[in-house]
């Protein structure tokens, strides 16, 4: 697999389509170096026959497609209920909601034979997904009037395009549990979460 040896920067854009006769999608997308294109999709309306479901789905030329689903949260998925797939391959997700500390609340993936730590920094504005080696980061960037903010990326380490993916599709989801405000203002949803969950 094509790996970058050297410091990476790129931009992702958000972006909205609505069409008369297709659901609307929602996301973001841009050029990741030598890496070429990427896109993230969801639907940002709610829909009956998903189960309180929602997915965002990465797809690229040089990247594997991939797919979090999880409980929908503020129109997007969610840690709770979550699955994560690299070409139809499973990760495996664990995070402690309850968690006081950062560390223990970050959100720890282990795909074949990697294992990442994925937390949020600075009241949740950078979001940064580790392996032994190897770190990305998304912060805010430029902002384009009058409501258009870029995400900056970078990356360093030998990074390859299944840490790009994984980095990249988590930009639309909710992660706000793993901060600490976000972990207390997501009390009451993960207590509603929980009865939810028990009448399924």
């Amino acid at each position: 697999m094509e790996t970058s040896s050297e410091s990476l920067k790129f931009e992702l854009m958000p972006y909205s389509i609505s069409a008369k006769k297709e659901l609307p999608k929602v996301g973001v997308k841009g050029d990741v170096g030598h890496f070429g294109s990427v896109n993230v999709e969801r639907c940002p309306l709610y829909r009956p026959l998903e189960n309180g479901m929602e997915t965002a789905r990465l797809s690229g030329p040089a990247f594997p497609e991939t797919v979090f689903r999880g409980k929908r949260r503020s129109g997007q998925p969610s840690l709770f209920k979550a699955e994560l797939t690299l070409d139809g391959r499973h990760a495996e997700l664990r995070f402690n909601a309850r968690a006081l500390r950062k560390e223990s609340r970050a959100l720890r993936i282990t795909y074949e034979d990697r294992k990442y730590v994925y937390f949020s920094e600075e009241w949740g504005s950078v979001n940064v997904l580790d392996r032994e080696g190897v770190r990305v980061s998304i912060e805010p960037g430029r902002h384009v009037p009058p409501t258009t903010t870029f995400r900056t990326g970078r990356a360093t380490g030998p990074v390859d395009a299944v840490d790009l993916a994984i980095a990249i599709v988590l930009e639309e989801v909710d992660t706000e549990i793993l901060t600490l405000g976000g972990a207390a203002l997501s009390s009451p949803f993960a207590l509603m979460q929980h009865f939810s969950d028990r009448a399924e």
